[in-house]
Protein backbone atom coordinates (compact mmCIF):
# COMPACT_ATOMS: atom_id res chain seq x y z
CA UNK A 1 0.00 0.00 0.00
CA UNK A 2 1.15 3.54 -0.82
CA UNK A 3 -0.04 7.00 0.20
CA UNK A 4 -1.22 9.44 -2.51
CA UNK A 5 -1.88 13.16 -2.14
CA UNK A 6 -4.96 14.37 -3.97
CA UNK A 7 -6.69 17.60 -4.92
CA UNK A 8 -10.38 17.28 -5.80
CA UNK A 9 -13.72 19.09 -5.82
CA UNK A 10 -17.01 17.83 -4.42
CA UNK A 11 -20.41 18.12 -6.11
CA UNK A 12 -20.86 21.60 -4.61
CA UNK A 13 -17.65 22.80 -6.23
CA UNK A 14 -15.69 23.07 -2.97
CA UNK A 15 -12.04 22.08 -3.05
CA UNK A 16 -11.11 18.92 -1.10
CA UNK A 17 -7.44 18.18 -0.38
CA UNK A 18 -6.15 15.15 1.46
CA UNK A 19 -4.37 11.81 1.31
CA UNK A 20 -5.55 8.33 0.38
CA UNK A 21 -4.04 4.90 0.95
CA UNK A 22 -4.08 2.75 -2.21
CA UNK A 23 -2.15 0.08 -4.08
CA UNK A 24 -1.45 2.28 -7.13
CA UNK A 25 -2.29 5.62 -8.75
CA UNK A 26 -5.11 4.25 -10.93
CA UNK A 27 -6.85 2.60 -7.97
CA UNK A 28 -6.53 5.83 -5.96
CA UNK A 29 -8.31 7.78 -8.73
CA UNK A 30 -11.08 5.14 -8.90
CA UNK A 31 -11.59 5.28 -5.14
CA UNK A 32 -11.85 9.08 -5.19
CA UNK A 33 -14.37 9.03 -8.04
CA UNK A 34 -16.47 6.42 -6.20
CA UNK A 35 -16.66 8.85 -3.30
CA UNK A 36 -18.31 11.35 -5.64
CA UNK A 37 -15.25 13.62 -5.99
CA UNK A 38 -14.03 15.32 -9.16
CA UNK A 39 -10.32 14.52 -9.40
CA UNK A 40 -8.02 17.44 -10.22
CA UNK A 41 -4.67 15.88 -9.37
CA UNK A 42 -3.30 12.77 -7.65
CA UNK A 43 0.38 12.17 -6.93
CA UNK A 44 2.41 9.80 -4.74
CA UNK A 45 3.43 11.25 -1.42
CA UNK A 46 7.16 11.86 -1.49
CA UNK A 47 9.15 9.71 0.90
CA UNK A 48 11.61 11.34 3.25
CA UNK A 49 14.40 10.19 5.49
CA UNK A 50 12.09 10.07 8.50
CA UNK A 51 9.57 7.77 6.81
CA UNK A 52 10.67 4.78 8.88
CA UNK A 53 9.62 6.68 12.01
CA UNK A 54 6.08 6.89 10.66
CA UNK A 55 5.67 3.15 11.23
CA UNK A 56 6.17 3.73 14.94
CA UNK A 57 4.49 7.11 15.32
CA UNK A 58 1.31 6.29 13.36
CA UNK A 59 1.20 2.53 13.91
CA UNK A 60 -2.04 0.97 15.09
CA UNK A 61 -1.33 -0.37 18.56
CA UNK A 62 -2.85 -3.42 20.19
CA UNK A 63 -4.80 -1.12 22.53
CA UNK A 64 -6.32 0.70 19.53
CA UNK A 65 -7.47 -2.62 18.09
CA UNK A 66 -8.95 -3.78 21.41
CA UNK A 67 -10.91 -0.54 21.86
CA UNK A 68 -12.14 -0.66 18.25
CA UNK A 69 -13.32 -4.27 18.65
CA UNK A 70 -15.29 -3.49 21.82
CA UNK A 71 -16.94 -0.43 20.23
CA UNK A 72 -17.78 -2.29 17.01
CA UNK A 73 -19.20 -5.25 18.97
CA UNK A 74 -21.38 -2.90 21.03
CA UNK A 75 -22.69 -1.08 17.94
CA UNK A 76 -23.44 -4.26 15.98
CA UNK A 77 -25.11 -5.79 19.05
CA UNK A 78 -27.30 -2.69 19.32
CA UNK A 79 -28.55 -3.24 15.77
CA UNK A 80 -26.52 -0.58 13.93
CA UNK A 81 -25.80 -1.18 10.24
CA UNK A 82 -22.20 -2.35 9.75
CA UNK A 83 -21.21 0.41 7.31
CA UNK A 84 -22.65 3.10 9.61
CA UNK A 85 -20.81 1.64 12.61
CA UNK A 86 -17.51 1.74 10.71
CA UNK A 87 -18.20 5.32 9.58
CA UNK A 88 -18.83 6.43 13.18
CA UNK A 89 -15.68 4.71 14.43
CA UNK A 90 -13.65 6.22 11.57
CA UNK A 91 -14.76 9.71 12.57
CA UNK A 92 -13.74 9.10 16.19
CA UNK A 93 -10.26 7.87 15.33
CA UNK A 94 -7.26 10.08 16.10
CA UNK A 95 -4.71 7.65 14.68
CA UNK A 96 -4.11 8.72 11.09
CA UNK A 97 -3.26 5.26 9.78
CA UNK A 98 -6.26 3.63 11.46
CA UNK A 99 -8.54 6.40 10.20
CA UNK A 100 -7.46 5.88 6.58
CA UNK A 101 -7.85 2.10 6.90
CA UNK A 102 -11.37 2.39 8.35
CA UNK A 103 -12.38 4.83 5.62
CA UNK A 104 -11.32 2.26 3.01
CA UNK A 105 -13.09 -0.53 4.91
CA UNK A 106 -16.33 1.48 5.02
CA UNK A 107 -16.05 2.21 1.31
CA UNK A 108 -15.44 -1.46 0.48
CA UNK A 109 -18.42 -2.58 2.57
CA UNK A 110 -20.70 -0.09 0.83
CA UNK A 111 -19.36 -1.48 -2.45
CA UNK A 112 -20.52 -5.00 -1.55
CA UNK A 113 -17.40 -6.49 0.06
CA UNK A 114 -17.80 -8.43 3.30
CA UNK A 115 -16.10 -7.24 6.49
CA UNK A 116 -13.40 -9.92 6.60
CA UNK A 117 -12.35 -9.25 3.00
CA UNK A 118 -12.26 -5.50 3.68
CA UNK A 119 -10.13 -6.04 6.79
CA UNK A 120 -7.85 -8.41 4.88
CA UNK A 121 -6.79 -5.55 2.59
CA UNK A 122 -5.04 -3.93 5.57
CA UNK A 123 -2.78 -6.64 7.06
CA UNK A 124 -0.65 -4.03 8.87
CA UNK A 125 -3.75 -2.95 10.84
CA UNK A 126 -5.82 -6.14 11.17
CA UNK A 127 -3.78 -9.33 11.86
CA UNK A 128 -4.63 -12.53 9.99
CA UNK A 129 -6.01 -14.11 13.17
CA UNK A 130 -8.39 -11.17 13.57
CA UNK A 131 -9.55 -11.46 9.96
CA UNK A 132 -10.14 -15.22 10.26
CA UNK A 133 -12.29 -14.74 13.36
CA UNK A 134 -14.41 -12.09 11.64
CA UNK A 135 -14.71 -14.40 8.62
CA UNK A 136 -15.97 -17.26 10.79
CA UNK A 137 -18.49 -14.93 12.44
CA UNK A 138 -19.86 -13.80 9.08
CA UNK A 139 -20.01 -17.39 7.79
CA UNK A 140 -21.98 -18.57 10.83
CA UNK A 141 -24.24 -15.49 10.88
CA UNK A 142 -23.12 -14.69 14.42
CA UNK A 143 -20.82 -11.75 13.80
CA UNK A 144 -22.13 -9.85 16.84
CA UNK A 145 -21.46 -12.80 19.17
CA UNK A 146 -18.00 -13.41 17.71
CA UNK A 147 -17.09 -9.73 18.05
CA UNK A 148 -18.20 -9.74 21.70
CA UNK A 149 -16.08 -12.84 22.41
CA UNK A 150 -13.16 -11.24 20.58
CA UNK A 151 -13.53 -8.06 22.61
CA UNK A 152 -13.63 -9.99 25.90
CA UNK A 153 -10.62 -12.12 24.95
CA UNK A 154 -8.55 -9.21 23.63
CA UNK A 155 -9.25 -7.19 26.78
CA UNK A 156 -8.09 -10.13 28.93
CA UNK A 157 -4.95 -10.39 26.83
CA UNK A 158 -4.34 -6.64 27.19
CA UNK A 159 -4.65 -6.86 30.97
CA UNK A 160 -2.32 -9.88 31.04
CA UNK A 161 0.30 -8.07 28.95
CA UNK A 162 0.05 -5.00 31.16
CA UNK A 163 0.57 -7.09 34.32
CA UNK A 164 3.62 -8.86 32.89
CA UNK A 165 5.18 -5.62 31.62
CA UNK A 166 4.38 -3.78 34.86
CA UNK A 167 6.04 -6.46 36.96
CA UNK A 168 9.20 -6.40 34.83
CA UNK A 169 9.57 -2.60 34.75
CA UNK A 170 11.21 -2.34 38.18
CA UNK A 171 14.02 -4.87 37.58
CA UNK A 172 14.60 -3.46 34.08
CA UNK A 173 14.96 0.09 35.43
CA UNK A 174 17.26 -1.00 38.27
CA UNK A 175 19.52 -3.04 35.98
CA UNK A 176 19.68 -0.19 33.42
CA UNK A 177 20.62 2.33 36.12
CA UNK A 178 23.22 -0.05 37.53
CA UNK A 179 24.84 -0.45 34.09
CA UNK A 180 24.73 3.33 33.57
CA UNK A 181 26.38 4.06 36.92
CA UNK A 182 29.02 1.40 36.27
CA UNK A 183 29.84 2.93 32.87
CA UNK A 184 30.13 6.44 34.35
CA UNK A 185 32.38 5.14 37.14
CA UNK A 186 34.65 3.31 34.72
CA UNK A 187 34.94 6.19 32.22
CA UNK A 188 35.10 9.27 34.47
CA UNK A 189 35.64 8.43 38.15
CA UNK A 190 37.98 5.43 38.34
CA UNK A 191 40.65 6.84 35.92
CA UNK A 192 41.16 9.85 38.23
CA UNK A 193 41.43 7.65 41.32
CA UNK A 194 43.85 5.20 39.74
CA UNK A 195 46.00 7.75 37.85
CA UNK A 196 48.35 8.05 40.83
CA UNK A 197 48.77 4.29 41.09
CA UNK A 198 49.51 3.73 37.42
CA UNK A 199 52.29 6.37 37.48
CA UNK A 200 53.99 5.01 40.61
CA UNK A 201 56.63 2.30 40.71
CA UNK A 202 54.70 0.43 43.38
CA UNK A 203 53.89 -3.19 42.57
CA UNK A 204 50.10 -2.98 42.44
CA UNK A 205 47.83 -5.75 43.74
CA UNK A 206 45.96 -7.87 41.19
CA UNK A 207 42.49 -6.34 41.87
CA UNK A 208 43.92 -2.84 41.26
CA UNK A 209 45.57 -3.95 38.00
CA UNK A 210 42.28 -5.45 36.82
CA UNK A 211 40.41 -2.25 37.73
CA UNK A 212 42.94 -0.04 35.88
CA UNK A 213 42.82 -2.30 32.80
CA UNK A 214 39.00 -2.36 32.65
CA UNK A 215 38.76 1.39 33.27
CA UNK A 216 41.33 2.14 30.54
CA UNK A 217 39.48 -0.11 28.12
CA UNK A 218 36.20 1.69 28.83
CA UNK A 219 37.77 5.15 28.56
CA UNK A 220 39.93 4.60 25.46
CA UNK A 221 38.14 1.89 23.50
CA UNK A 222 34.46 2.51 24.21
CA UNK A 223 33.88 3.05 20.48
CA UNK A 224 35.43 -0.33 19.67
CA UNK A 225 33.26 -2.01 22.30
CA UNK A 226 30.21 -0.32 20.80
CA UNK A 227 31.13 -1.52 17.29
CA UNK A 228 31.71 -5.07 18.56
CA UNK A 229 28.37 -5.00 20.39
CA UNK A 230 26.51 -3.86 17.24
CA UNK A 231 28.25 -6.53 15.13
CA UNK A 232 27.41 -9.24 17.67
CA UNK A 233 23.74 -8.14 17.75
CA UNK A 234 23.50 -8.08 13.93
CA UNK A 235 25.18 -11.48 13.57
CA UNK A 236 22.94 -12.95 16.29
CA UNK A 237 19.85 -11.45 14.64
CA UNK A 238 20.88 -12.88 11.27
CA UNK A 239 21.54 -16.29 12.81
CA UNK A 240 18.19 -16.31 14.63
CA UNK A 241 16.40 -15.48 11.36
CA UNK A 242 17.57 -18.81 9.88
CA UNK A 243 15.37 -21.90 10.55
CA UNK A 244 18.16 -23.81 12.33
CA UNK A 245 19.28 -20.79 14.32
CA UNK A 246 15.72 -20.02 15.41
CA UNK A 247 15.18 -23.56 16.69
CA UNK A 248 18.49 -23.54 18.59
CA UNK A 249 17.84 -20.09 20.06
CA UNK A 250 14.29 -20.93 21.21
CA UNK A 251 15.48 -24.27 22.65
CA UNK A 252 18.21 -22.56 24.68
CA UNK A 253 15.79 -19.83 25.77
CA UNK A 254 13.33 -22.36 27.15
CA UNK A 255 16.13 -24.05 29.14
CA UNK A 256 17.09 -20.87 31.02
CA UNK A 257 16.13 -21.33 34.70
CA UNK A 258 12.91 -19.53 35.73
CA UNK A 259 12.87 -17.45 32.50
CA UNK A 260 12.26 -20.56 30.37
CA UNK A 261 9.30 -21.64 32.52
CA UNK A 262 7.88 -18.11 32.40
CA UNK A 263 8.14 -18.00 28.60
CA UNK A 264 6.46 -21.42 28.40
CA UNK A 265 3.56 -20.32 30.64
CA UNK A 266 3.04 -17.05 28.76
CA UNK A 267 3.10 -18.90 25.41
CA UNK A 268 0.64 -21.53 26.67
CA UNK A 269 -1.64 -18.76 27.94
CA UNK A 270 -1.75 -17.13 24.51
CA UNK A 271 -2.11 -20.47 22.68
CA UNK A 272 -4.98 -21.66 24.89
CA UNK A 273 -6.82 -18.34 24.68
CA UNK A 274 -6.47 -18.22 20.88
CA UNK A 275 -7.60 -21.84 20.48
CA UNK A 276 -10.63 -21.21 22.69
CA UNK A 277 -11.59 -18.11 20.71
CA UNK A 278 -11.19 -19.82 17.32
CA UNK A 279 -13.08 -22.98 18.20
CA UNK A 280 -15.89 -21.11 19.99
CA UNK A 281 -16.25 -18.99 16.83
CA UNK A 282 -17.05 -22.12 14.81
CA UNK A 283 -13.72 -22.76 13.10
CA UNK A 284 -12.82 -26.45 12.52
CA UNK A 285 -9.98 -27.80 14.68
CA UNK A 286 -7.61 -28.23 11.72
CA UNK A 287 -8.07 -24.61 10.67
CA UNK A 288 -7.61 -23.47 14.28
CA UNK A 289 -4.33 -25.41 14.58
CA UNK A 290 -3.03 -23.87 11.33
CA UNK A 291 -3.91 -20.34 12.45
CA UNK A 292 -2.43 -20.75 15.93
CA UNK A 293 0.73 -22.25 14.44
CA UNK A 294 1.09 -19.27 12.11
CA UNK A 295 0.79 -16.68 14.92
CA UNK A 296 3.09 -18.52 17.35
CA UNK A 297 6.60 -17.05 17.46
CA UNK A 298 8.45 -19.84 19.31
CA UNK A 299 9.87 -22.39 16.83
CA UNK A 300 9.54 -25.33 19.26
CA UNK A 301 5.82 -24.77 19.79
CA UNK A 302 5.36 -24.16 16.04
CA UNK A 303 6.89 -27.57 15.25
CA UNK A 304 4.64 -29.37 17.76
CA UNK A 305 1.56 -27.66 16.32
CA UNK A 306 2.66 -28.45 12.76
CA UNK A 307 3.10 -32.12 13.66
CA UNK A 308 -0.24 -32.07 15.49
CA UNK A 309 -1.97 -30.75 12.38
CA UNK A 310 -0.64 -33.69 10.36
CA UNK A 311 -1.70 -36.11 13.11
CA UNK A 312 -5.25 -34.72 13.31
CA UNK A 313 -5.49 -35.02 9.51
CA UNK A 314 -4.70 -38.74 9.92
CA UNK A 315 -7.52 -39.06 12.46
CA UNK A 316 -5.52 -38.99 15.71
CA UNK A 317 -6.97 -37.20 18.77
CA UNK A 318 -5.47 -33.75 19.33
CA UNK A 319 -4.98 -34.48 23.03
CA UNK A 320 -2.61 -37.40 22.40
CA UNK A 321 -0.51 -35.33 19.99
CA UNK A 322 0.23 -32.80 22.75
CA UNK A 323 1.77 -35.41 25.06
CA UNK A 324 5.25 -34.03 24.46
CA UNK A 325 7.75 -32.66 27.03
CA UNK A 326 7.19 -29.03 26.12
CA UNK A 327 3.46 -29.25 27.01
CA UNK A 328 2.61 -29.97 30.67
CA UNK A 329 0.57 -33.15 31.20
CA UNK A 330 -2.44 -31.11 32.31
CA UNK A 331 -2.86 -29.78 28.75
CA UNK A 332 -3.31 -33.16 27.09
CA UNK A 333 -5.47 -34.50 29.95
CA UNK A 334 -7.85 -31.52 29.96
CA UNK A 335 -8.16 -31.43 26.16
CA UNK A 336 -8.99 -35.14 26.26
CA UNK A 337 -11.85 -34.33 28.65
CA UNK A 338 -12.98 -31.57 26.27
CA UNK A 339 -12.95 -33.98 23.31
CA UNK A 340 -15.04 -36.50 25.24
CA UNK A 341 -17.58 -33.92 26.43
CA UNK A 342 -17.65 -31.81 23.26
CA UNK A 343 -16.54 -28.69 25.15
CA UNK A 344 -13.03 -28.19 23.79
CA UNK A 345 -13.43 -24.40 23.61
CA UNK A 346 -14.38 -24.16 27.30
CA UNK A 347 -11.41 -26.34 28.24
CA UNK A 348 -9.04 -24.07 26.32
CA UNK A 349 -10.42 -20.99 28.08
CA UNK A 350 -9.93 -22.72 31.46
CA UNK A 351 -6.38 -23.64 30.48
CA UNK A 352 -5.66 -20.03 29.51
CA UNK A 353 -6.92 -18.85 32.91
CA UNK A 354 -4.78 -21.49 34.65
CA UNK A 355 -1.57 -20.61 32.80
CA UNK A 356 -2.29 -16.89 33.17
CA UNK A 357 -2.47 -17.33 36.96
CA UNK A 358 0.74 -19.38 36.91
CA UNK A 359 2.46 -16.69 34.84
CA UNK A 360 1.34 -13.96 37.25
CA UNK A 361 2.77 -15.87 40.21
CA UNK A 362 6.03 -16.54 38.37
CA UNK A 363 6.45 -12.89 37.37
CA UNK A 364 5.90 -11.79 40.97
CA UNK A 365 8.35 -14.41 42.26
CA UNK A 366 10.88 -13.42 39.62
CA UNK A 367 10.61 -9.78 40.67
CA UNK A 368 11.09 -10.72 44.32
CA UNK A 369 14.07 -12.94 43.46
CA UNK A 370 15.76 -10.30 41.30
CA UNK A 371 15.94 -7.72 44.12
CA UNK A 372 18.36 -9.66 46.37
CA UNK A 373 20.38 -10.77 43.33
CA UNK A 374 20.83 -7.14 42.30
CA UNK A 375 21.83 -6.20 45.86
CA UNK A 376 24.39 -9.02 45.96
CA UNK A 377 25.86 -7.97 42.59
CA UNK A 378 26.02 -4.33 43.72
CA UNK A 379 27.65 -5.39 46.99
CA UNK A 380 30.30 -7.45 45.19
CA UNK A 381 30.98 -4.57 42.78
CA UNK A 382 31.34 -2.01 45.55
CA UNK A 383 33.55 -4.38 47.58
CA UNK A 384 35.80 -4.93 44.56
CA UNK A 385 36.14 -1.17 44.00
CA UNK A 386 36.96 -0.52 47.65
CA UNK A 387 39.54 -3.33 47.78
CA UNK A 388 41.15 -2.23 44.51
CA UNK A 389 41.54 1.37 45.75
CA UNK A 390 42.41 0.71 49.41
CA UNK A 391 44.92 -2.14 48.94
CA UNK A 392 47.64 0.00 47.26
CA UNK A 393 47.27 2.64 50.01
CA UNK A 394 47.61 -0.04 52.68
CA UNK A 395 50.63 -1.56 50.90
CA UNK A 396 52.24 1.88 50.58
CA UNK A 397 51.80 2.74 54.28
CA UNK A 398 53.11 -0.63 55.49
CA UNK A 399 56.23 -0.36 53.32
CA UNK A 400 57.59 2.47 55.50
Amino acid sequence: MAIFKYKTKDLKGQEVIGEIDSTDLRTAVILLRKKGLIVISVSPKLKNNLLFLDKFINRVSFNDLVTFTRQLATMIGAGLVLSEAIDILEEQQTNKKFKIALADVAHDIKGGLNLAAAFNKHPDVFPQLYVNLVKSGEASGKLDEVLLKMADTLEKEREFRARVKGALIYPAVVISMMLGVMTIMMVFVIPKLTALYSESTLDLPLPTKILIFVSSAFANFWWLMLIILVIVILVLKKWVSTPGGRVTYDTLLLKVPIVGILITNVTLTNLSRTFGLLISSGLPLLDAISIVESVTSNAIFKKVLRDSHQGVERGLPFSTLLNVPIFPRIVGQMIKVGEETGKVDEIFFRLSDYFETESDHMVKNLTVAIEPIILVVLGIGVAFLVISIILPIYKLTTSF
